[in-house]
């Protein structure tokens, strides 16, 4: 493997590519590449040959993963029950918004946190990956040591996914897209791992940068829905917040997620990595695929955006909701939650307003 770059490739003028030249160059590098495969690379020697002389993990990053993750799921539960949940009962939110409220408001204060952090990194400092994204590929080498900024956002990140796949399971609110979101963890932690194991922790920034800005939106403008159960004034404030926040969630989706993050992030580690390293990084087709998986993902997550645009422009809608939601009296609910919307139900039932639901970004009649 190149540690040092050759002149002629890093004169490599990165232009942004139109989908078909994105599609168009990155299909003919991986097929190249498939077509290059032998049946020895693939065997269980091969890769653990592979492993063995490119992968870097020490003891330090091991107890690090291990003791943030179980530290996010400690902090999770002391937070919700000693600080989330007593503020947001404060507010006099109806029994059903107080269970999803403080998973909310977790993760947008996370999201947010990380998503400023990765801003840090990318316009603040010497990484000019968002402008540049063949960057992360120039001067890799084998073994590399990681920066310590850097190196601190990958183990926030990585601990972090670890622990919400424990959190989707035990502790959110179970959803109509919740397996799909456990893919989600899966593939986000192979990557994650992935990238800073053989040092592609330059791209996996960007990745992650392109991620985390909608899961703030979306986190606030449900916080903002959870609130029309107030009442009063708060129903239309609330109703107009929540408005311009699905307008700005769906443009951030499609901007971020499936505009900057296929051409930049994508194309330079589908296409221009080959073109600045003068060879293909190791794992390069298996590194890829899931950076495939995670767009079409993307692509499944805009169907329901797609889905409330459509309630919203037909005016076939008057309340914004979620449309990974199940039903208030229908579908899979842990016995915890059964038992607090089955009070609920009754409750409102008696003050006849038993349709009024709550959610993100679907207005239903």
């Amino acid at each position: 493997m190149v540690s040092v770059i050759d002149s002629k490739y890093m004169s490599y003028n990165f232009v942004m590519p139109t989908y078909q030249k994105f599609v168009s160059d990155v299909f003919s590098t991986l097929s190249t590449s498939y077509k290059n495969l032998s049946s020895s690379d693939l065997t269980p020697k091969s890769l653990s040959n592979t492993v063995r002389e490119y992968g870097n993990i020490s003891l330090r990053d091991i107890f690090t993963f291990f003791g943030l993750a179980l530290l996010w799921t400690l902090l999770r539960y002391v937070t919700t029950v000693f600080f989330l949940k007593p503020l947001l009962s404060i507010n006099k939110l109806g029994k059903n918004e107080r269970r999803k409220a403080p998973e909310s408001l977790w993760k947008l204060l996370f999201y947010s946190s990380t998503w400023c952090y990765a801003v840090y990194l990318l316009f603040f400092t010497k990484y000019d990956f968002f402008f540049n994204p063949p960057l992360t590929f120039y001067g890799w080498k084998n073994g590399q040591d990681v920066p310590q900024d850097i190196y601190t956002f990958y183990m926030v990140q990585l601990s972090f996914y670890f622990h919400s796949v424990y959190g989707t399971f035990y502790m959110d609110v179970w959803r109509k897209d919740s397996v799909v979101m456990l893919l989600h963890h899966f593939v986000t932690l192979l990557l994650v791992g992935f990238s800073y194991i053989f040092r592609f922790t330059n791209v996996g920034i960007l990745v992650l940068f392109f991620h985390d800005i909608t899961d703030i939106i979306l986190e606030f403008t449900k916080l903002v829905l959870y609130h029309k159960t107030v009442g009063g004034k708060w129903t239309k404030i609330c109703d107009f917040i929540s408005t311009i926040g699905f307008v700005l969630f769906g443009t951030a989706w499609f901007v971020f997620r499936l505009y900057w993050y296929p051409l930049k992030a994508l194309y330079a580690a589908g296409h221009t990595s080959v073109v600045v390293m003068g060879q293909e990084p190791p794992f390069f087709l298996f590194f890829n695929i899931l950076l495939w998986i995670l767009l079409g993902m993307n692509i499944y997550w805009f169907k329901f955006i797609v889905i409330m645009a459509y309630y919203v422009v037909t005016g076939k809608s008057n309340e914004v909701e979620d449309v990974r939601e199940y039903d208030e009296d229908k579908g899979p609910q842990r016995s915890s939650d059964s038992d607090e919307i089955s009070n609920k139900k009754k409750q409102e039932m008696g003050n006849g307003d038993a349709s009024r639901k709550n959610g993100l970004m679907k207005k239903h009649q």
